[in-house]
């Protein structure tokens, strides 16, 4: 085991190499918010006040809704064949995940659209 602590708000104990077994101290999820990209900052801003840090990545899909964007002097508008959004992705532990995720409903208030994805976070190794 390195001897290193993280940054996160509570203990992890990282391995050298993957192990079938996991290392940290508690079981961790990785949560992963899909939404608009004006969101953000509400959905930073509320994880940045439990201590928890994030990274953000800009993502591109196709879906049910569609993006128009308007060019020229009211010109005319293009039907994009991808809509723009970002993906907030952090590491929690498990048992914090359903109070950490009602904080994010009460921050992007209702209607937003926003996607949490979960998944379980079995060993880290640091580099």
């Amino acid at each position: 085991m390195v001897g290193d602590k993280s940054n996160l708000p509570f203990e992890v104990e990282y391995s050298q190499k993957p192990s079938s077994k996991a290392k940290t101290s508690s079981s961790m999820k990785r949560l992963a918010v899909l939404l608009k990209p004006e969101n953000v900052d509400s959905i930073t801003s509320t994880l940045r006040g439990l201590g928890l840090e994030s990274t953000i990545y800009d993502v591109k899909g196709s879906g049910k809704e569609k993006e128009r964007v308007t060019s020229g002097r009211g010109g005319g508008t293009i039907d994009r064949q991808y809509t723009t959004r970002r993906l907030v992705a952090t590491v929690v532990k498990s048992d914090d995940v359903e109070d950490i995720i009602d904080r994010m409903k009460k921050a992007l208030g209702v209607e937003s659209g926003a996607v949490v994805m979960m998944q379980p976070v079995d060993d880290l190794v640091r580099l």
